[in-house]
């Protein structure tokens, strides 16, 4: 898991789930997002948060909320969202999840978002197995390659 100084690197779901999250927004007629390092860390690191405490909730088990845990990773923009999920270990069904459900649904087609950072994790002692945030922005900051 990358810290908040690390390069984080994105495992081949990580990358599906971008490259899903753009392919669903072109097909809105929104433009890509691109990948932030600063948010793929923060994403990251919730993901492994819930998976060792067992728990689907967007404040984390520091208790913090999703703007406070972007700005810790160093996202200290004011556009922020985030997308939480778990039980499947693939983006499809885990976009799927995120589509079907409104207030998902509008995260990932939110005009005022620039990019996007993913991660996942598992557990398979936890309830749900597997653990996927998405964490979005409204400004560009460092990037990284899909």
């Amino acid at each position: 898991m990358a810290t908040a100084t690390t390069n984080p690197k994105l495992d081949t779901q990580e990358k599906a789930m971008c490259k899903a999250i753009n392919a669903f927004r072109a097909q809105h007629g929104k433009p890509p997002l691109k990948v932030s390092v600063a948010l793929t860390r923060a994403a990251e690191w919730m993901s492994h948060d819930m998976a060792k405490h067992d728990n689907l909730d967007h404040v984390d088990s520091k208790g913090r909320d999703f703007d406070e845990r972007m700005d810790a990773f160093g996202y200290t923009k004011p556009t922020k969202g985030e997308n939480i999920a778990a039980g499947h270990s693939d983006a499809a069904a885990t976009l799927a999840q995120w589509k079907n459900s409104p207030p998902h649904r509008a995260n990932l087609l939110k005009s005022k978002l620039k990019v996007v950072g993913v991660g996942r994790a598992r557990n398979l002692d936890s309830a749900f197995g597997w653990y996927w945030t998405a964490d979005f922005g409204g400004t560009v900051t460092k990037t990284m390659p899909i």
